[in-house]
């Protein structure tokens, strides 16, 4: 299992991507199958794809706050690999700039 963190302004659509190539290389296998699904939160998915190992999709934020994103990969031999993204959606009339230049 893998959890990785991101950010993005609510409503904002981003691409994001779970490569499993090298791990079915090395377990001589295949990905059968690639299921996105939301956990938690009100971002959707849309655009799934799965090539090669690789599948990817497009998550859109609902509200600000955050979402749980679960993918989950069934190999051909049987095996079950999970990936979860976690999104936090800001407003971004209320993100604070990092630069003084304004």
């Amino acid at each position: 299992m893998i959890v990785q963190s991101w950010q993005q302004y609510k409503g904002e659509a981003t691409n994001y991507s779970v490569d499993w190539t090298v791990k079915v290389g090395r377990l001589g296998t295949t990905v059968s199958t690639a299921v996105w699904s939301v956990d938690d939160g009100t971002a959707t998915i849309s655009g799934e794809a799965l090539t090669s190992g690789t599948t990817a999709a497009t998550v859109t934020t609902g509200s600000e706050g955050c979402s749980l994103i679960k993918v989950t990969a069934t190999f051909a031999d049987g095996q079950i690999d999970i990936h979860y993204f976690k999104v936090k959606a800001q407003d971004p009339s209320c993100v604070q700039s990092t630069s003084n230049r304004y």
